[in-house]
């Protein structure tokens, strides 16, 4: 899901007179459509304050528990009238162009440990609804190649799955990164030959995680982080988080491409149709730049 958080300071600044009393005062840090995050006064802490009341705070940390990162939790509760998770802050920031390549082998190492867990199938009832949702809302648009490639795929068989937990929303600003000590010291020849040892990733906002077919998460990697480099560059990383090259995992790769870019072009079309159009050409030519690359078959 490619969206972009609103910014901190449109909105009216609030008070939490229960959690600054546990906590200490709060300083506003980020703001999304959903929550909105503060950081406590010694920076060891952050508290991240859901706008509606749908027990997403218990759900994201239950989703934190599954991908194996309970240590960065410390609380979760109601109080002031909200519902709030609490977290230890990690020193780093939202990724950046520059950053991804040198974010690379912390993510791979986080998704093959994530998709590593196992449950059920995926759920393809689902994912024909989405279809069925997209064709109608974008059907005056040209996008005959994308819908093939997610329709003739599932009509094979081919997506038909077992279900890994995923994260399902690994944009940009979902992925923090932190250089370790020393890294900016580091000659060139030791960062590429132990990245992975010198940069800090964290994958953070887990209120999307379920058990989906992981091949729809890296997807949404790509979409979301990887086509912040170039066409080229963006589609060699992808290539490197498939766990092979056999022509029925290109050919469920290509599906979920198409179908992430679909996703995108609806959810810009309900949300933010001043920037449909600038969307849809970016994002139309980086899925089809991809799918004209990635042999069928399978």
């Amino acid at each position: 899901m490619t969206l972009r958080p609103t910014s901190a300071g449109t909105a009216r600044p609030q008070r939490f007179p229960e959690l600054e009393a546990r906590y200490g005062p709060l300083t506003p840090m980020d703001s999304g459509m959903q929550s909105r995050v503060y950081t406590t006064a010694d920076g060891a802490a952050v508290v991240k304050v859901y706008r509606n009341h749908l027990q997403q705070h218990r759900t994201e940390a239950q989703n934190m528990i599954q991908a194996g990162m309970g240590g960065w939790l410390l609380g979760v509760t109601e109080a002031d009238g909200v519902e709030a998770l609490v977290m230890r802050r990690f020193a780093g920031h939202p990724l950046r162009a520059s950053d991804v390549p040198r974010a690379l082998p912390g993510l791979r190492q986080i998704v093959t440990d994530l998709h590593a867990q196992q449950r059920g199938r995926v759920n393809l009832e689902r994912l024909r609804e989405r279809l069925m949702r997209f064709r109608s809302a974008l059907a005056a648009y040209p996008l005959p190649d994308l819908f093939e490639a997610v329709e003739l795929p599932l009509e094979r068989g081919l997506l038909d799955q077992p279900a890994a937990f995923c994260h399902l929303d690994m944009w940009h600003d979902n992925i923090l990164i932190a250089h370790r000590p020393g890294a900016d010291q580091a000659g060139p020849d030791s960062a590429n030959q132990d990245s992975a040892d010198q940069e800090q990733v964290l994958l953070i906002d887990w209120t999307r995680a379920d058990w989906d077919d992981p091949l729809r998460d890296l997807a949404l990697l790509k979409t979301g982080t990887l086509d912040l480099l170039s066409a080229g560059q963006s589609l060699d990383a992808a290539l490197g988080f498939l766990p092979d090259r056999a022509p029925a995992t290109l050919t469920r790769y290509r599906a979920y491409l198409a179908l992430t870019t679909l996703h995108d072009l609806y959810w810009f079309l309900m949300n933010e149709p001043y920037e449909f159009d600038a969307q849809k050409e970016f994002k139309v030519a980086r899925a089809r730049h991809a799918l004209a690359r990635l042999p069928e078959g399978g």
